[in-house]
């Protein structure tokens, strides 16, 4: 098993791949998320995400097997009617907790016939997993969340996952962790890095290759 890492546009990328078994990501939203003006206290402050100010684009990605995405219903294109399930990420866990984080995230699977619930706390400090670790990335999700997400899937031993918006990388720990090859496309160097060095240090345990195509 494998992990190949691209520093760059993933739609430039895209055509240049093959044997994918299906894409898991969590792409920009189009909603210009801007932690520079949060009224959420304490929250570390972040560059702006690029593409985030324009509605997504899920059809380059409906070429492939499988797909989950993470989305805002109401900011994203190409879904189509009647086909797949929607995913909820409930990450309060609790009613009426006095939160200033929406409380829910969506996420539509193509290959899904039933929609389903995820329950995990990730409110700030709050954290059913990863307590302790600096988040870094202003939307990353936790590790067991993509995991589950992967769970889903039901894909063959040995298949390829891509995740074409890579983020800091928690797709990547999790197919690593759960032994499926791994493609990731990050466009932001910064977090390119971020991404290629959390992989990295959750393939140390399972001597997994990773190849780094462009940086």
């Amino acid at each position: 098993m494998s992990v190949t890492l691209f520093c760059g546009d993933c739609l430039e990328i895209l055509p240049t791949l093959t044997g994918i078994g299906a894409v898991v990501t969590d792409p920009p939203y189009g909603i210009a998320y801007d932690t520079e003006h949060s009224t959420q206290q304490g929250l570390r402050r972040y560059a702006m995400l690029e593409g985030d100010s324009a509605p997504f684009d899920v059809r380059p990605f409906l070429q492939f097997p499988d797909a989950l995405v993470w989305c805002r219903p109401q900011c994203t294109i190409g879904i189509p009617i009647g086909a797949g399930a929607w995913y909820a990420w409930d990450k309060v866990t609790k009613n009426d907790l006095k939160v200033r984080i929406g409380e829910c995230e969506f996420a539509w699977h193509k290959n899904a016939t039933k929609p389903r619930m995820f329950r995990h706390l990730w409110s700030g400090a709050y954290r059913a997993s990863e307590n302790g670790e600096a988040s870094l990335h202003p939307t990353q999700k936790p590790v067991a969340l993509m995991r589950w997400c992967i769970e889903r899937l039901r894909l063959p031993e040995g298949a390829t996952i891509l995740d074409p918006y890579m983020g800091s990388g928690t797709t990547g720990i999790a197919a690593v962790q759960m032994g499926y090859n791994f493609i990731g496309c990050e466009i932001d160097p910064t977090y390119f890095e971020i991404a290629k060095r959390r992989i990295e240090q959750a393939q140390q345990q399972i001597a997994m290759p990773l190849e780094v195509v462009a940086s």
